[in-house]
């Protein structure tokens, strides 16, 4: 979270050590009351290595908001070896049975062009811009049609 490279396309960096336990102990809450959902620790399947982490969540962790999203962030190390490809049906497959949502939402930023590929291959379709987080967005949408089959 303090890393800006890492933080660049999606809010401003945190390196406040009690904001960042604060931010994770939000993260806790709203798994203790959507036991299912919430943020997952991201691990490599070679060694088990922290590699960053993904969320399958009510958009913006507000329940008030019947959309859920899914997302994800990588450590720099990680970077451009399809770890996002990899992850993203696994974890929309993981959303839409625990939810049962009509589709899935994920955001990226207008300039994320890696991330808009990752979610357009594996069938998110841009919908639109919308006001998320810390600025605008670009909204994509998957529908349960659309997702490719697993491998």
């Amino acid at each position: 979270m303090s890393d800006p490279g890492v933080m660049r396309y999606i809010r401003t960096p945190i390196s406040d050590e009690q904001a960042v336990r604060d931010r994770v102990q939000s993260w806790e809450n709203y798994t203790r009351d959507y036991p299912k959902l919430g943020v997952f620790v991201a691990v490599s399947k070679s060694d088990g290595a922290f590699v960053g982490y993904c969320v399958a969540r009510h958009v913006n962790f507000d329940s008030f908001i019947p959309e859920f999203e899914i997302g994800y962030t990588f450590l720099k190390p990680y970077w451009g070896q399809g770890l996002a490809s990899e992850l993203v049906p696994v974890l929309a497959a993981f959303a839409f049975e625990q939810t049962q949502a009509p589709y899935l939402v994920a955001f990226t930023d207008p300039e994320n062009l890696a991330s808009q590929r990752v979610l357009t291959k594996n069938g998110f379709e841009l919908f639109g811009q919308r006001q998320v987080y810390e600025g605008i967005s670009n909204e994509y949408r998957l529908l349960p049609s659309s997702m490719p089959l697993l491998p």
